[in-house]
């Protein structure tokens, strides 16, 4: 017994010792932020549930080799072969994709937002002005994803079938990229990301040219040089290997499903553009299609896949305001997209089409979107949220 005690009184040492040494790293990584951010809440005159939720955000988002210990917790539960990560936060179908979802039996209620597209659409002023809503595909893609037994399922589908068909009844317009995909030649491993929630650019690619040839056949709209425009061999193509970490894999770490590819698109052919955004805080950027839409920092950032959000490359991602201008071709149409994120990149395709795409994302855009669509000119306003965003956050127009 006496041997053992100098063994358990160097054991405790030392463990103790490493709680010391780590909580000191710790506090010399995060003090300074943590000074940073209270100071800017003070400055804001935020409340004091504001502030206390702000301190504890920054302690936890910034713990010394926070990346780690998400990495190595991926690893211990991908080795246990587990479904699921951290209470079902984030889960892995049988492919190999992460997803968000959570359990439930019955579909969310969506009627209020059928009437508000509904109300938004009779608002218009400009009856030449037509609306469509567009859905594109939600990650559980329905013949294809599948989910171990005990993994919950959303009824994500089942939600937007609802909504769409009381759209119908609304006699508001859609086009529903699910219909389309059976049929697009796509594979469907190449649909989504495996770590993120978004469609993989080259998914975007593809759904643009089906919303134009919808505009073609059910609006009778003739795009000029579209078949042009709809031959990838006309873009550049280049594939960034290995290097996306989407938001559902820096929840889980690198080593619990496999790391995305991400390919940028962009023209082969000239182009000209003005993109102004309430990212940009009042500038403006010109040149081409590459100079003015893609975000090259971004892109240069793909060795720290934890801190780079690659998706958004395109248009530095969600804004309140954007407005991009095709100097190339003013004799376009003139499309306002409401918008979540599937949008951002949909859209920088779409404007080679135009003279003028407008972006309005209803979670930062604070002013009257009924007012805006009836100052300009538009041909067409499109809504487009996914599946997963069919919720009071995103339909904030319409108001009845």
């Amino acid at each position: 017994m006496k041997r053992l005690l100098p063994k358990k009184w160097i054991t405790a040492g030392l463990f103790l010792l490493m709680i010391f040494l780590y909580s000191g790293l710790n506090a010399a990584k995060e003090i300074p932020i943590l000074i940073e951010k209270v100071q800017e809440d003070l400055d804001a005159k935020v409340s004091v549930q504001q502030l206390i939720a702000d301190i504890d955000t920054t302690i936890n988002e910034n713990v010394y080799e926070r990346y780690t210990f998400i990495d190595a917790y991926g690893l211990v539960q991908k080795c246990m072969d587990k479904k699921e990560e951290n209470a079902f936060e984030v889960v892995k179908d049988e492919q190999g994709k992460l997803h968000y979802t959570y359990f439930t039996s019955e579909t969310n209620d969506t009627s209020d937002f059928s009437k508000r597209v509904g109300n938004l659409r009779n608002s218009i002023e400009d009856k030449s002005c037509e609306l469509i809503y567009l859905m594109p595909p939600d990650k559980y893609i329905e013949g294809y994803t599948t989910y171990a037994r005990g993994i919950p399922y959303s009824m994500v589908n089942e939600t937007a079938d609802q909504f769409l068909a009381e759209l119908e009844a609304e006699k508001v317009n859609y086009l529903d990229f699910r219909e389309h995909l059976k049929d697009s030649g796509l594979e469907m491993e190449d649909v989504f990301f495996n770590t993120d929630h978004h469609w993989t650019i080259e998914t975007v690619y593809w759904a643009s040219n089906v919303f134009f040839q919808y505009l073609e056949t059910n609006y009778k709209e003739e795009i000029p040089n579209e078949a042009y425009y709809e031959d990838i061999r006309n873009y550049n193509q280049i594939t960034y290997e290995n290097c996306f970490l989407g938001s559902q894999g820096r929840k889980a770490g690198r080593y619990y499903t496999k790391a995305d590819d991400f390919t940028l698109i962009y023209p082969k052919f000239k182009t000209s553009y003005e993109l102004e955004s309430t990212i940009m805080d009042g500038m403006t950027l010109t040149g081409r299609f590459e100079e003015a839409l893609l975000a090259m920092p971004v892109l240069r950032q793909t060795a720290t896949p934890y801190d780079t959000d690659l998706y958004m490359a395109y248009m530095y991602g969600n804004q309140a305001y954007a407005h991009i201008k095709n100097l190339d071709n003013p004799e376009g149409l003139n499309i306002c997209f409401i918008k979540d994120s599937f949008a951002v990149p949909f859209a920088t395709f779409a404007s080679l089409r135009c003279a003028n795409v407008y972006l309005l994302d209803p979670r930062y855009y604070e002013e009257s979107m009924e007012e805006f669509i009836n100052k300009h000119d538009l041909d067409y306003v499109v809504v487009m949220f996914s599946p997963e965003d069919l919720s009071e956050e995103f339909f904030t127009f319409g108001a009845y």
